[in-house]
């Protein structure tokens, strides 16, 4: 009896089709056509908050550079030996 009403409960379901709405359809909300009051309502930042701050030490950044690409090469090199002794090719 149960599954009976379940079944049928579920064909009527599947064949019905819920009513259009007679509204106009969803509001959009664009930033776009409130963007004056939006701006006007910001405060002023004096200062831009830049993660890093010019000028730059060129011996810093240039061993930075070095350092990330050494050790990039170096732990894949690394990886590449440990492979080729393990299996026996070294």
């Amino acid at each position: 009896m149960i599954a009976n009403n379940t079944m049928r409960t579920a064909a009527t379901r599947m064949g019905t089709r819920r009513a259009m709405s007679d509204a106009t359809g969803p509001k959009m909300h664009k930033a776009k056509d409130a963007w004056k009051q939006i701006n006007a309502t910001r405060p002023v930042d004096p200062h831009p908050h830049n993660v890093f701050h010019p000028p730059y030490n060129k011996a810093t950044v240039a061993a930075g550079v070095l350092t990330v690409l050494s050790l990039g090469y170096g732990s894949m090199y690394y990886g590449m030996y440990h492979q080729q002794t393990k299996q026996g090719y070294w």
